[in-house]
């Protein structure tokens, strides 16, 4: 066989496989990602006619400023007499006004963003027809939250992605760790907002709970995120630095055995699992390089391992799928 032939058969089999794995067309999928910008409407009110203005908010926002009073800051109900006097001390405080000045100064607009969710939730919209496309609120919680979900509506705290060295986040007693600062960027919105849908339209329902449904689940939504996100980079996806990505990709087998060898896959104990898939600097059973939540990158790899042995089934076959343990049987993985 000649060069030339090998080479046009070569690339005809990366044609192939790269058919076989087609992202989906999307630009004709119409959805709204509009954002109202509640953190403005809030912080723009008169004072002096504070009644007035708190009937106007709740018709603009029957739905999110309850949300926000009673959730995000605990000012309690819109109908209460007392709510004014709660408001207006929560508007005027220095800190929180400091804060919404900032935010302000940092999100002038965020037609970025809109752009960022419209893209992403075109994939949803693909993928998952029958779900509702949730409603976007943008707010200032006094960096309480980043992301809230209620029923069709997602709240996003602009003060929480002022960007990972903002001298508030510094300044805090305790500042806030690097590994979270590394999530406080204005990069991070999109992510989070769909990472945050995703858990919300498919939770976690296993009746065990133990530590390998818990990867699987986690892997599970890390997945979807990327089907939403084509684009998107694992350093992003899992919020890992570079050096991080680098240690899951070099230590999977090591990490997965380690899981085993100390009988932690069937572990129920909650402050383990916690322990293993929450936040946190590094993961300390894997050592000081590796990334917290190291595990979810396991179970991304367990799913994509799945996924590739069962061609017919869709993405949505896979989010409804709830039984974990099936998941694993059937994924051949193998590190």
């Amino acid at each position: 066989m000649t060069f030339k032939r090998l080479l046009t058969l070569l690339v005809i089999a990366l044609l192939l496989i790269k058919c076989g794995d087609r992202t989906p067309d999307v630009e004709n999928i119409t959805v709204n990602t509009t954002i109202n910008r509640f953190d403005k409407d809030i912080f723009n009110v008169t004072l002096d006619k504070l009644n007035e203005e708190i009937d106007q908010l709740i018709q603009q926002y029957p739905d999110f400023l309850p949300l926000y009073s009673h959730r995000i800051v605990s000012l309690g109900a819109p109908e209460n007499p007392a709510f004014p006097d709660f408001l207006q001390q929560f508007l005027t405080d220095y800190f929180v006004y400091q804060t919404y000045k900032k935010v302000q100064e940092k999100f002038p607009n965020l037609n970025w963003l809109e752009k960022d969710l419209n893209n992403a939730f075109q994939y949803f919209r693909y993928y998952f027809p029958q779900k509702p496309v949730p409603r976007f609120y943008t707010f200032i919680g006094g960096f309480n939250q980043s992301i809230v979900t209620a029923d069709s509506l997602i709240g996003i705290g602009l003060d929480k992605y002022l960007g990972a060295y903002e001298e508030f986040y510094l300044r805090m007693d305790p500042p806030f760790p690097e590994y979270q600062r590394r999530r406080m960027r204005p990069e991070n919105i999109n992510p989070d907002c769909v990472q945050a849908w995703l858990v919300t339209e498919f939770p976690y329902v296993d009746s065990t709970n133990n530590l390998i449904n818990n990867i699987i689940y986690e892997g599970q939504i890390v997945y979807g995120m990327e089907k939403l996100m084509p684009a998107i980079h694992d350093t992003l996806l899992f919020n890992f630095t570079a050096e991080q990505l680098k240690f899951c990709v070099n230590n999977e087998k090591t990490m997965w055995t380690y899981l085993i060898e100390n009988k932690l896959l069937f572990n129920n104990d909650k402050f383990m699992i916690r322990k293993f898939v929450g936040e946190g600097p590094f993961t300390k059973d894997f050592s000081q390089e590796s990334p917290g939540k190291a595990v979810v990158w396991l179970g991304r790899e367990i799913i994509k391992s799945y996924m590739s042995n069962n061609k017919e089934l869709t993405l949505q076959d896979l989010m409804q799928e709830s039984n974990y343990q099936k998941i694993l049987n059937n994924s051949g993985y193998n590190p």
